[in-house]
C-alpha cells in the first residue's frame, strides 16, 4: 500500500493559499523594490528578498532515513534543476521576476513514500516527489 503525503501537503497548502487569496498579489513594481537573491548567495542581513532558482542550476536535494526503529540510517545527496528561472516570495511565485500569482496556481505536486517490499516483498523502498507546471 502505498503512503501518499498529498493529501496533507494539500491541506497545508490550500489553508495557505487561501490566505494568500485574500491578498492580492504584488505588483512590479513593489516587488522591483525586494533585492533578489540567487540560490546560493548570501542575502543581506535582514530584510526580505526574493529567492531566485536560475534556470539549469544545480539545486541539491538531501534525503533521509532514520528514526528509533531503524539501527542504520540512510542518507543520499542528489541535484535537481528547473527548467526555467523560478522567482519566490514567501507565497509567490514569478517566472520572470514581474508578474506574480499564488504559487499553488503555477505548481502543483505529490511526494509519495513505499516501504521495501510492499509490493512484492523484495523491491526496494522509494521516496518520490514531483513537481508539476499547471496549465
Amino acid at each position: 500500500m502505498t503512503r501518499t503525503l498529498s493529501a496533507a501537503l494539500l491541506a497545508a497548502t490550500v489553508t495557505l493559499a487561501g490566505c494568500a487569496g485574500l491578498m492580492p498579489a504584488p505588483g512590479a513594481d513593489e516587488m522591483a523594490k525586494i533585492p533578489v537573491v540567487r540560490y546560493g548567495e548570501t542575502p543581506s542581513a535582514g530584510g526580505d528578498y526574493v529567492l531566485l532558482y536560475p534556470a539549469g542550476a544545480p539545486l541539491p536535494v538531501v534525503a533521509s532515513v532514520s528514526g528509533t526503529l531503524i539501527s542504520k540510517p540512510g542518507l543520499a545527496r542528489m541535484e535537481v534543476a528547473t527548467n526555467r528561472d523560478v522567482y519566490v516570495y514567501k507565497t509567490w511565485l514569478s517566472f520572470d521576476g514581474k508578474t506574480w500569482m499564488s504559487a499553488d496556481k503555477a505548481v502543483g505536486g505529490e511526494f509519495a513514500i513505499t516501504l521495501p517490499g510492499e509490493k512484492d516483498s523484495k523491491s526496494p523502498g522509494t521516496m518520490s516527489a514531483r513537481f508539476d507546471l499547471k496549465p
